[in-house]
């Protein structure tokens, strides 16, 4: 039996390896194009970035605050009502308004009286504990944004963010 050998190949040339000019072009243009697109994404991840950062920090300053209204005697907490904390950039408390470094300002609203809650008896040892943080370095507005009528457009954005709680009396710090 006689064996079979295959075709041999033609012979490659040095002249003959590598990329045509087209292909060249081709690649450099699709690595453009993603270029280009991802180079569009940086403004956008970027606000998205630093309006989470900004979140964060009023959040704990948030925090902060509910804190001490929580941990204060429950005949004390309206001495909190309408009182304005100033912080820094990295949610710092400042002691003056007018502090250069003054970047979020949070507000302190204590509702009298009973909050509405579905389902619930009245209680007069309820209260809601509403904190405002604005990250407007100048004079922020904190009055509450306009109801939404039909038909009006959904795109009204609050210049602060609103946090709340209920503090409740359960007799136990009293002896």
């Amino acid at each position: 039996m006689r064996s079979q050998k295959a075709n041999p190949s033609p012979c490659i040339l040095p002249e003959d390896r590598g990329f045509t000019l087209i292909e060249t072009v081709l690649a450099i243009g699709i690595v453009a194009t993603v270029l280009i697109a991802l180079l569009g994404l940086l403004p956008t991840g970027s606000d998205i970035l630093s309006e989470a950062g900004r979140g964060t920090v009023g959040a704990r300053i948030a925090q902060q605050l509910i804190g001490e209204v929580q941990l204060a005697e429950f005949e004390d907490i309206d001495q909190f009502n309408n009182k304005q904390r100033y912080y820094n950039d990295m949610g710092t408390e400042l002691r003056t308004s007018g502090d250069i470094e003054r970047v979020y300002t949070a507000r302190i609203e204590i509702e009298s009286g009973n909050p509405p809650i579905p389902g619930a008896k009245e209680s007069e040892y309820l209260r809601r504990v509403i904190i405002k943080v604005s990250n407007n370095p100048g004079q922020p507005d904190f009055s509450n944004p306009p109801e939404a009528t039909e038909g009006q457009n959904d795109s009204y954005k609050s210049p602060y963010n609103r946090y709340s709680t209920l503090v409740v009396f359960t007799g136990k710090d009293k002896s």
